[in-house]
């Protein structure tokens, strides 16, 4: 064999090694090895979860639930009451969408149970000692293709197209407590009796301003509502309902008692000037019959479980503009 005939040779087996190799490298672990698994004691993954610390409990045995067989539906804490509920039903949603488990951090849970009873999602603690593969976790319903896979929600998440499929269902779920529905119907009774009304219609409107407003600006380059959407709003209202009275929550009162002075309309302001009452604003939101809302999670949610007509705010592509263009009750308004 000549000198150039063995030079052609050991390169014809060099350049064969280099593909074995390659396909052993890069093409096989493609389909025949599994990414190493990254476990985490749940109890610390719910620290990750929530914005404040939690405490260690001790779970009685009678409580822990077996470690589920397939993934789990969680959630991240994120914003105020509004938010946290929001996020609380997307998990509820989710779960029912996909068939897997669903649980709480109790984070959220301890702010939901101050407002709402027998709340069907129990906490992440009752699989504390349990696993979780990190590997498997995706962030939303569109990234889940696999039982084995975790859904945990990302903080400020309203799966709102979900959720409205099972309307009935989130309100049965939203059950406030007792004594907060006790003091909206007081609230609400004493209101009548102020307009000297037997029969008034209650029409509850809700106003965000605070951080808000500087969101608005910075997330979607609009300023708030102008004072004008809520006086058209309140017509037509009182252009379709006989004794309708105007009952509003916000959190800041001050501003609305301001700006929505009228001598044409029924208006009382029952929230606080602190606004450190949201349940309460809430379960006054929810007794009303039909609803006056902005933007924000908190007001949407309130008109949701108050089951009446809606009237919105024109705002492109946010989530409660969004509703009103599925749901035949609510009306979009400039």
């Amino acid at each position: 064999m000549s000198h150039a005939q063995q030079h052609v040779l050991a390169s014809a087996i060099v350049l064969a090694l280099i593909v074995v190799f390659g396909i052993h490298v890069f093409l096989f672990p493609m389909y025949t090895s599994n990414p190493p698994a990254h476990h985490i004691k749940i109890s610390t993954y719910e620290q990750a979860l929530c914005r404040t610390t939690l405490i260690n409990i001790r779970i009685p045995p009678e409580w822990r639930n077996s470690c589920p067989k397939y993934g789990i539906v969680s959630a991240v804490q994120g914003g105020r009451l509004g938010n946290m509920i929001w996020e609380y039903v997307s998990v509820w949603a989710t779960a029912r969408r996909t068939g897997l488990e669903p649980f709480m951090p109790r984070c959220i849970l301890k702010t939901l149970e101050e407002y709402f009873e027998n709340l069907s999602i129990p906490p992440l603690s009752y699989i504390g000692r349990c696993n979780l593969d990190v590997s498997q976790v995706v962030n939303s319903l569109g990234q889940w293709n696999s039982t084995e896979q975790n859904i945990i929600i990302p903080r400020h998440t309203a799966y709102w197209s979900l959720i409205l499929v099972w309307l009935d269902d989130v309100r049965r779920e939203l059950t406030l407590k007792p004594n907060l529905r006790a003091y909206a119907e007081k609230v609400l009774k004493e209101v009548a009796e102020e307009f000297n009304l037997s029969e008034p219609t209650f029409v509850s409107i809700h106003i965000r301003r605070t951080d808000y407003v500087d969101y608005l600006w910075q997330k979607l380059k609009i300023s708030p509502a102008p004072i004008s959407y809520y006086f058209a709003a309140m017509d037509y209202f009182i252009s379709k309902y006989r004794n309708v009275v105007f009952v509003v929550t916000s959190d800041n009162i001050v501003w609305c008692k301001y700006h929505l002075y009228s001598k044409r309309h029924r208006i009382e302001f029952v929230s606080n000037t602190n606004a450190r009452d949201p349940g309460k604003d809430l379960a006054v939101l929810s007794a009303c019959n039909h609803s006056i809302i902005d933007y924000g999670t908190y007001g949407s949610i309130g008109a949701i479980l108050a089951a009446g007509e809606t009237i919105v705010y024109n705002v492109t592509t946010h989530f409660s503009t969004l509703i009103a263009e599925v749901l035949p009750y609510w009306k979009i308004m400039s």
